[in-house]
């Protein structure tokens, strides 16, 4: 089997080629000790990081594995070789609340800790922050200042969002302003409680449904739909279904995102808030804070 981009820590993770690699892993999986079923969902994170190092330190008897899969490389090789074995059961689905809303998987902690800000696990926050080159106490500042408070989903299992009333008004060119002042208006503010976030969400959608989808912010990093193309989804519509299905692929569209500009790349890799938060959060960031909270929240990680 073959890969076009190399597969692990601060590569390319092309779906299709990751979903490759776990196929291969789990064919593999009766020679290596302590290896998990993977689920082969193509999203590159600690549990298929974890699973290609075991290989080469088990399988390959690297002295120091580097978790890497390049194309035409020894570990694809020995991996491609390898006979087959009885295929593995795949893992469960996730269960699906009343009201047929996805549930969020309830994240992994690594072994020995906690969970982070956003119900992110530690070893997750190791791997985004391994991928974007960054330490993950700056990961972390960002996910507390976004949306750490209110968590990445609701309580009916629902993303959590933000409804943007001027960029509804801007995706419409203002067309329901006259009608509809609090879900399309060209000022912004006006955002209410978390509660009001969904039902001015169905009305904007009962309007002009692309629009709506674009006009809220998603998830545990708070990214707009409009963002879709930059956080890796061809259309709004996949971009929310992802953001529905589970809290890994929310972290895969913050990756995407943050790779996608090289200046909010820069910034998180160098800590300059007012440069992250600006990019990040528009030019209303002054007015709330984002980059003080970000500095604030970083030193509080990075002292841990």
């Amino acid at each position: 089997m073959m890969i076009a981009t190399p597969v692990g820590p601060r590569r390319p993770n092309r779906t299709a080629d990751v979903r490759t690699i776990q196929s291969l892993l789990n064919r593999a999986r009766g020679r290596v000790a302590g290896q998990e079923v993977l689920r082969e969902d193509g999203i590159f994170g600690p549990r298929t990081a974890a699973a290609i190092a075991r290989y080469q330190a088990q399988v390959l008897r690297f002295g120091k594995p580097d978790g890497v899969v390049d194309p035409g490389g020894p570990t694809l090789t020995a991996l491609s070789r390898a006979p087959a074995g009885p295929r593995p059961a795949a893992p469960p689905p996730a269960p699906r609340p009343a009201g047929g809303a996805p549930a969020t998987p309830a994240p992994r902690p690594a072994a020995g800790g906690k969970a982070g800000p956003g119900g992110i696990s530690e070893a997750t926050y190791v791997d985004i922050a391994a991928r974007l080159g960054c330490e993950t106490a700056a990961v972390k500042a960002v996910v507390e200042t976004e949306v750490a408070i209110r968590g990445p989903y609701d309580s009916q299992g629902r993303p959590t969002i933000l409804f943007e009333r001027h960029k509804f008004h801007k995706h419409t060119n203002g067309r329901f302003a006259a009608a509809h002042p609090d879900i399309c208006n060209a000022t912004p503010g006006g955002y209410g409680r978390d509660s009001e976030q969904y039902p001015k969400l169905e009305r904007a959608m009962a309007l002009d449904r692309a629009a709506a989808l674009k006009s809220a912010s998603w998830g545990a990093f708070q990214i707009l739909g409009e963002n879709h193309v930059q956080a890796g989804h061809s259309s709004v519509e996949a971009f929310v279904a992802a953001m529905k299905k589970s809290l890994l692929l929310q972290v895969e569209a913050f990756i995407a995102f943050v790779r996608a500009d090289r200046r909010l790349l820069s910034a998180i890799r160098n800590r300059s808030w007012s440069e992250f938060a600006r990019i990040y959060n528009g030019p209303s960031y002054r007015k709330y804070k984002y980059d003080e909270k970000m500095r604030t929240n970083y030193q509080k990680y990075a002292a841990q």
